[in-house]
């Protein structure tokens, strides 16, 4: 069957039981910015969840993952202390200058910044989520298709599988999207966690550590609470430590931004190296992502 034969994909998740019958889910805790490992109380237990995400929530976190104080972070800002303190608590809204200058004066990763910008403007990065037919059309589906490289439609920033071309589906066949009938959706996030893509992906945890820390940074206010609960639970399920650890690490800009997967082929062995690019189509504009995986013509260092 041609991909573009596939019955339309629905976006929207199905309501789906409890991930977690025994009920040893972790509960959703309201949480002080994630701090590095050794800071952090045994007591607290990371969430994805936040009610009211702010704008000094991101910042806050941001200005501890590199150890900077208030008082170094405000001659930074070109601020005062105290305007520091309320722009954090979020009692004052910072003008746009000023948020700029405090945005370079923390070197923020462009993720970080796509969701400081989508909290100023109230949203409106998600705004025409819901304004279109929530399917995939087959017009969509033979665009994926014509790409040489594999290639996805992924919702955002959910990260479900929402389509997958032929290239893809040979370079990760279990990356695939979910039969009609199944409860969940595929998720990036928890194939990430799974034995499979931690023996195929050489680099797995530069790779892990990025897509956990995009979802960590975008999810909260535009993905539904118990959305974020079944990625959440299903990840740490599967490997609690590790994937903890990933959960509360921060990345430096460069770690953030870097996009290698080193890729090893089962068959021969052999590692070959990958870039990935997250396209956004915009005419029409479409409530997705596109992910291009492409393979570099040059030796993996």
């Amino acid at each position: 069957m041609r991909l573009s034969e596939r019955p339309a994909v629905q976006i929207a998740a199905p309501s789906v039981p409890d991930p977690d019958p025994d009920h040893r889910s972790i509960p959703h805790a309201h949480l002080s910015p994630v701090r590095p490992a050794g800071q952090r109380r045994r007591s607290e237990k990371p969430s994805w969840g936040y009610d009211r995400p702010e704008v000094g929530v991101y910042l806050r976190r941001r200005r501890e993952a590199l150890g900077l104080t208030q008082e170094e972070v405000a001659v930074a800002a070109l601020t005062t202390l105290s305007s520091l303190r309320k722009w954090e608590a979020g009692l004052r809204k910072p003008s746009t200058e000023s948020l700029t200058v405090w945005c370079r004066a923390l070197d923020l990763p462009d993720w970080t910044l796509r969701k400081i910008t989508s909290l100023v403007l109230n949203g409106m990065d998600a705004l025409q989520v819901n304004t279109l037919p929530l399917i995939i059309s087959d017009d969509d589906l033979d665009h994926l298709e014509m790409i040489a490289s594999p290639a996805y439609y992924l919702s955002f920033p959910h990260m479900d599988v929402l389509a997958a071309n032929t290239a893809a589906r040979k370079l990760a066949p279990d990356l695939v999207p979910a039969d009609p009938d199944s409860p969940r959706p595929t998720n990036v996030v928890e194939w990430i966690m799974t034995k499979t893509a931690r023996d195929h992906i050489v680099n797995w945890q530069a790779v892990a550590t990025r897509t956990i820390h995009m979802l960590r940074v975008m999810g909260p206010g535009l993905v539904p609470q118990q959305r974020l609960d079944e990625i959440f639970n299903s990840c740490h399920a599967q490997a609690p430590k590790i994937f903890t650890r990933l959960f509360t690490t921060e990345l430096t800009k460069a770690e953030a931004e870097d996009d290698s997967v080193l890729v090893r082929n089962p068959a021969t062995g052999t590692v070959d190296l990958y870039t990935c690019r997250s396209l956004r189509p915009m005419q029409p504009l479409r409530p997705y992502e596109q992910l291009q995986i492409v393979k570099r013509n040059r030796p993996a260092r």
